[in-house]
């Protein structure tokens, strides 16, 4: 074994002595840092340690490097590199300190930071004290080489993790990165995964993540990301401005609060438009795009992020950009179909400022343009006649037009026109016949034309291949209704009934409802009045009218609860931030919403929900309900396991009865549900619940072998 014998007057030289007590400070404000309170004169001195960190690296290198490709290893100018590099990292590592309590960091990686620049320091006082340490094997030489590699390495990965608190994870090849990776199809984009999380991954998550969440925000999972940081939650749907996301994306470039902050790439007016509307739609995270209404601004500017299944690469050039900024005017956007291609959307508003040689300008993009919506505008058969040189046009819409169809011809001449829509024209049947020969059109909208059905019928014969859409006169498509709406906001019973008051917006139309949850369409009641609600129920309205699609269900479950828990206390110690909520908004009826970052739901991940509910007078009881929440997007999945027990105080408790809720085997929208958990009627004083969250998500999961969370806003007991 070797031996190492320090020489007896290491600890003599004020150099030595100062180094010495210079690393006994930077561990004691280590230990006790978050009961530091910096005084402004060294909050100056941290504010350095930005400008001084390249000392140590820079000097460290240089000792290594002497080592190691010099001969003379032991010369004094390597001894004093050691000893100025050593001083170089402890008063780093002290700046480091004071300016760590000015900075909002949060997380792993400033823990890290700051633990690494203490060891490197601490190795470099070790190999200074031990520089004059003999070896007889090799007198040195080779342990001195190897362990020179130690601070090296330390002081390399403690840069590398303050760079990216500096500029964000990942923030060296962020350039190689794609802003938006592989597209999926429209119809399997799912809004939050698809739209949103890429636009936080490039813009957002370098500083807020797990590793260095920057003003207590993490954005890395959907449920930390809905907690929000120490500013709060970072939407509120019911606000004008949306909450403090949007609010800081549109302050000033220089304001210190504006996101991202200046000198880091910054939002597109896409992206700002797309976190808006995502924030106005309730933020969901588990909803598909092809669920959003087709007006919806979600749906839109998915369209032209995301591709759909049948999307043509055009083989035409763009247009020059100048062209384009030059043609666009408050009442007609000009815009990519979808993010890099060439094609051109083109959309005209403001029936009152039309003119018909705001057709012709747009020759100079006449190759790019492949849709064309005219939709109200009082376009003649006269203009159609401008059209004929959009050779590459694939979609028309010219609804609510004044054309009569004696320029219909002119459309003859496009030979990749897909999709025309006449709704709401003068077209006359025999027009038909002209649009048949336009052998690429594969859908034509008649709605609200008055064409007869011997005439559509005959079309039909002709082209097979054609989508005639006519609305609701009994062809082939009618329009759906809108559901009725509940305008009853309560949906918990307790000392009094529900009164249920629903709305339905089509004259002529019937709402018919159930209250067990089946279809109201072969059953249930017609709705005339409101009506009152005594007990458990699960809702489910529709609306009817002759010629139309029956509506979407409206749905609502509406519980009991007879006998609220005076108080609860939780039993598990708290492993998620949703827990720094009040428990008692499990026992306050105010049941919570889709949003479950709303302040109304507790959320527990790790150790799960156990919680004993207190009665001070005995209760007779016969069921405990636990209402959640499911939203596979956002890493929500249902209970592995419930659990009931009670007793007449917290002491003598038995177990009443259990649930093994049905887990999902595929992505889909969230939704609200509930546990219920039924057993003979007792008195009970106390009640204990316990609820687990699966360990672990399943292999069809995006976020596979992470744990899940489970989400509760109520536990209601009957």
């Amino acid at each position: 074994m070797r031996k190492w014998k320090p020489a007896a007057n290491h600890w003599k030289p004020a150099p030595i002595q100062l180094l010495v007590a210079l690393n006994t400070m930077l561990l004691f404000f280590d230990l006790l840092e978050d009961r530091l309170s910096i005084p402004s004169w060294l909050q100056v001195a941290g504010r350095l340690h930005p400008m001084i960190l390249h000392f140590p690296i820079v000097l460290i290198v240089l000792y290594t490097a002497c080592l190691w490709f010099t001969d003379n290893f032991l010369s004094q100018f390597t001894n004093e590199l050691l000893l100025w590099s050593a001083f170089a990292a402890v008063i780093t590592a002290l700046a480091g300190v004071f300016l760590s309590k000015e900075t909002t960091y949060d997380g792993s990686a400033i823990q890290w930071h700051k633990w690494l620049g203490t060891l490197t320091s601490f190795l470099l006082l070790a190999l200074y004290l031990a520089k004059d340490a003999k070896d007889p094997k090799d007198k040195g030489k080779t342990s001195r080489k190897w362990l020179s590699i130690l601070p090296l390495a330390t002081v390399l990965i403690a840069g590398h993790l303050g760079g990216d608190l500096t500029h964000g994870s990942g923030y060296v090849l962020a350039p190689l990165k794609t802003q938006y990776g592989e597209k999926p199809p429209l119809d399997k984009a799912l809004v939050y995964r698809d739209l949103v999380q890429p636009i936080l991954t490039t813009k957002c998550m370098t500083c807020h993540n797990s590793g260095s969440d920057k003003g207590g925000l993490n954005m890395e999972d959907p449920a930390s990301f809905a907690k929000g940081g120490q500013s709060g939650a970072p939407w509120d749907t019911t606000a004008a401005d949306g909450g403090i996301l949007i609010n800081r994306i549109h302050l000033p470039d220089d304001d210190r609060k504006h996101m991202p902050p200046i000198g880091k790439t910054q939002l597109s007016g896409d992206e700002k438009d797309l976190l808006i509307a995502w924030i106005r739609d309730g933020a969901p995270f588990g909803k598909k795009v092809i669920e959003l209404e087709p007006t919806d601004t979600l749906r839109f500017l998915a369209g032209k992020l995301l591709r759909a299944d049948d999307d043509e690469n055009f083989d035409f050039s763009p247009a020059d950009e100048k062209t384009i900024t030059k043609l666009r005017t408050n009442y007609r956007a000009i815009t990519p179909l979808a993010a890099g291609s060439p094609a051109l959307a083109v959309d005209f508003y403001g029936a009152a400022f039309f003119q018909p040689e705001q057709l012709k300008e747009l020759s100079s993009v006449k190759e790019q343009i492949v849709e064309l919506n005219l939709e109200k505008m009082p376009v003649t058969d006269k203009d159609l006649s401008d059209l004929a040189n959009l050779r590459n046009l694939r979609k028309l819409n010219l609804d609510f037009t004044h054309i009569t169809g004696e320029g219909l011809k002119t459309l003859t001449k496009l030979p990749h026109l897909q999709s025309l829509s006449l709704s709401g024209t003068q077209i006359k049947a025999e027009d038909l016949d002209e649009l048949t020969k336009i052998t690429s059109l594969r859908k034509l909208y008649l709605w609200k034309t008055g064409i007869t059905g011997d005439a559509l019928a005959g079309v039909r014969t002709k082209r097979k291949d054609l989508e005639l859409i006519t609305g609701f006169n009994g062809d082939t498509v009618r329009v759906r209704l809108s559901p009725p709406r509940l305008e009853t906001e309560a949906r918990i019973i307790r000392d009094s009934p529900v009164v249920i008051k629903m709305k339905n917006f089509m004259p002529g139309a019937v709402v018919r409802y159930t209250l067990d949850g089946s279809n109201p369409d072969s059953g249930g009641q017609t709705y005339t009045a409101p009506f009152q609600l005594k007990d458990r129920a699960q809702l489910t309205a529709k609306t009817y009218k002759t010629g139309w699609l029956p509506s979407n269900a409206t749905a609502a479950t509406f519980y009991l609860q007879r006998y609220p828990p005076d108080s609860i206390r939780l039993l598990l110690p708290i492993d998620s931030n949703y827990m720094k909520i009040r428990p008692t908004v499990l026992i306050d009826a105010d049941k919570g919403d889709l949003g479950f970052g709303s302040g109304k739901w507790l959320g527990f991940r790790k150790n799960g929900l156990a919680a004993l509910l207190y009665y001070r007078k005995p209760a007779t009881i016969s069921s405990l309900t636990f209402s959640s929440i499911v939203d596979i997007g956002a890493y929500i999945f249902p209970p592995t396991r419930l659990e009931v027990w009670g007793g007449p105080n917290e002491h003598h408790l038995k177990l009443l009865g259990t649930l093994t809720p049905t887990q999902p085997e595929k992505t889909g929208p969230s939704y609200l549900t509930a546990y219920r958990i039924d057993f003979p009627p007792q008195k009970i004083g106390c009640l204990k619940v316990i609820a687990d969250p699966i360990p672990k998500l399943p292999d069809w999961h995006s976020a596979k072998g992470q744990p899940a969370w489970i989400f509760f806003d109520e536990l209601l007991v009957d």
